[in-house]
């Protein structure tokens, strides 16, 4: 078997593993894979939060399904994420057909998780013939799932993002030579722009390397990009007067990175749970080098795992920034494996360096520390219990006589057959982190005390800020709330309702 190195262009020999080596990797992968699997197919069927943001993601999503505006002020209604549009776009589609519900948009992250392992073989089968290792370089990213949080069929806009830019850079990689190439590969980065800002960095560094490839034809990438991303951004900034760019940019860059978090995140995420993976692309490069240092630039996967990994640690580093944004820097990062055998057979190294590759890819599974079947972890894997209380909340909200506000996690009010009211985190973050006044709206409805109760998770910085929970104290009695009544969220900030609010008596 031959096969084109990506870096050198000549044919070489494959990596051969030994029998007994290569059928451990693949029992590891599949072990790996299959865990997560079954736990990412679990919680898209739970009917209720696993992490507090998607109630806003849902709501956002269902509010374009009945053609209602998103990016509006901050009021006692609705307040919109700080994402680009193009998942609530897709999850508007998709509810229109199913009605309200968390399953469709967690499908859809399901699904880009799983095009993206897919892609993630097909590359890496380009870069070395060996299929056991293809299969393990999107085994690893599946295995990352604790690494990274548990986002990855969450209503989020990560995994469709992720799965945008790895088809684009592919894309780029391989069919740049042609200029339907060169168009495809701005269409999928400009419809990455439009998932998450994070796109136009990474459109940057791509169209950086097809200048270098193609200083003639470069226009058509550029041409491309700019005619998939410029004009729903221009009309969503005109047709909203200014409130789009508002939280897109002035609300979602009002975060900067905190230098005291750089080194942390560096040692405990990257060297502790990607070491082994950024060793691979080290060794790598240094092989590459001491050939022709030009090769580093004919094959451009480093680059753009060096690109990935720059994303992620500037958003992992920024004030709010959670464990999701490292999911792009691990899956290139996760080609490492493949890039490392493709280099393979330029050495002389025997058995014994090619037992160490496979103890090197087993040991990076072990550092990711998200178990094989049949156990999946409780910290992910929703319970009977929650399903009990989220159940019990639904049903003890529809007995309310009156409108409900269920400040961290509205979709419960949507559910019970109420209006949700505004998602208390979003506001928080579109009044620039509470620095801003609460609507007038919302103090008037607290003030006449319009809420038949109001439930709070008392999590930090949210319903605990002092503007409001001074409003809410001078017109409401808080006490806590039934434990059967309250089921925890299980990814980014866990969190769980614990008082209700119910209105103070006249005086």
């Amino acid at each position: 078997m031959v096969y084109n190195s990506a870096v050198t262009g000549k044919k070489d020999t494959p990596l051969f593993l030994p029998h007994l080596a290569e059928w451990i990797l693949l029992l590891v992968s599949l072990g790996f894979a299959a865990s997560y699997l079954l736990v990412g197919v679990a919680r898209v069927a739970y009917p209720y939060d696993l992490d507090f943001i998607e109630d806003d993601m849902v709501l956002q999503a269902w509010r374009l399904a009945q053609n209602q505006p998103v990016f509006v002020p901050p009021n006692a209604d609705f307040v919109p994420q700080v994402y680009m549009p193009l998942y609530t776009w897709l999850g508007s589609l998709l509810l229109r057909l199913t009605g309200v519900a968390l399953w469709p948009l967690r499908l859809l992250s399901l699904l880009s998780t799983v095009l993206t392992a897919v892609l993630l073989t097909l590359i890496a089968h380009k870069l070395q013939p060996n299929r056991v290792v293809a299969l393990s370089c999107a085994a690893l990213f599946l295995a990352g799932y604790r690494l990274t949080g548990g986002w990855y069929e969450l209503a989020r806009v990560d995994p469709l993002f992720g799965l945008l830019v790895l088809a684009g850079m592919t894309t780029a990689v391989y069919k740049h030579q042609t200029r339907w190439g060169l168009v495809a590969t701005g269409l999928l980065l400009g419809l990455a722009l439009l998932t998450k800002q994070n796109g136009l960095f990474v459109a940057v560094v791509v169209g950086g390397y097809l200048l270098w490839q193609h200083p003639r034809q470069v226009w058509l990438y550029g041409l491309a990009f700019v005619l998939v991303a410029a004009p729903p951004l221009l009309y969503l900034e005109w047709s909203t007067g200014g409130w789009f760019s508002y939280y897109v940019v002035d609300i979602a860059y009002a975060s900067p990175v905190e230098l005291v978090r750089v080194w942390p995140v560096v040692r405990r995420e990257f060297l502790g749970g990607m070491g082994v993976l950024l060793l691979l692309a080290g060794l790598t490069a240094v092989w590459q080098v001491q050939r022709n240092w030009r090769s580093l630039f004919q094959s451009p996967w480093l680059l753009f795992m060096a690109t990935a990994v720059f994303v992620s640690l500037a958003g992992r580093t920024s004030v709010g920034g959670n464990l999701n944004n490292l999911m792009l820097g691990l899956c290139l990062l996760c080609l490492a494996p493949a890039l490392l055998a493709g280099e393979w057979p330029q050495r002389r190294d025997g058995q014994m360096g090619r037992w160490l590759f496979v103890t090197a890819v087993c040991a990076q599974f072990l550092l990711l520390r998200f178990p094989p079947v049949p156990y999946a972890p409780q910290q992910f894997l929703p319970s009977a219990v929650m399903r009990v209380q989220g159940e019990a909340l639904v049903g003890y909200l529809t007995a309310v006589d009156g409108e409900v506000l269920v400040m961290l996690h509205p979709y419960y009010a949507l559910l019970a057959g109420k209006e949700p009211g505004v998602h208390v985190q979003s506001l928080w973050h579109g009044r620039r982190r509470g620095q801003q006044p609460l609507p007038p709206d919302l103090v008037s409805r607290i003030q006449q005390q319009q809420y038949a109760v109001i439930i709070s998770d008392e999590s930090l910085y949210f319903e605990t800020e002092p503007a409001l929970l001074a409003l809410l104290e001078q017109y409401y009695q808080p006490e806590p709330l039934d434990p059967t009544l309250s089921p925890p969220t299980l990814s980014g900030l866990v969190t769980r309702p614990l008082l209700i609010y119910k209105p103070k008596p006249p005086s």
